[in-house]
């Protein structure tokens, strides 16, 4: 099992608070399907107002893509925030500090 090199407290502290609630609602809703590994990151199918197609590395959750419009021009977006903490957490809840 490939471990991310970044954790909960890096991608919260990464990123503003909206998205990091609106990544975690994704996540805790179960809306990261599909998820799998590869050679470089994470993958996997993010539902939101649709099905998007998503990707992280497994060195930084700020780098990868997706097929929303943010992820396609280059932002860091929910739908990859919400990938990165499936790929630390592994489908646990989020415990709230």
């Amino acid at each position: 099992m490939m471990v991310p090199k970044y954790d909960l407290e890096k991608i919260k502290a990464g990123v503003e608070e909206k998205k990091w609630q609106r990544a975690a609602d994704l996540y805790s809703r179960g809306m990261v399907a599909e998820f799998e590994e590869t050679p470089n990151g994470f993958t996997a199918l993010v539902s939101g107002t649709h099905p998007y197609d998503v990707a992280v590395s497994e060195t930084d959750f700020r780098q990868g893509d997706c097929s929303c419009f943010m992820g396609s021009n280059g932002t860091v977006c929910k739908h990859m925030l919400a990938l990165a903490i499936h790929a630390v957490l592994r489908g646990a809840p989020i415990v709230k500090s």
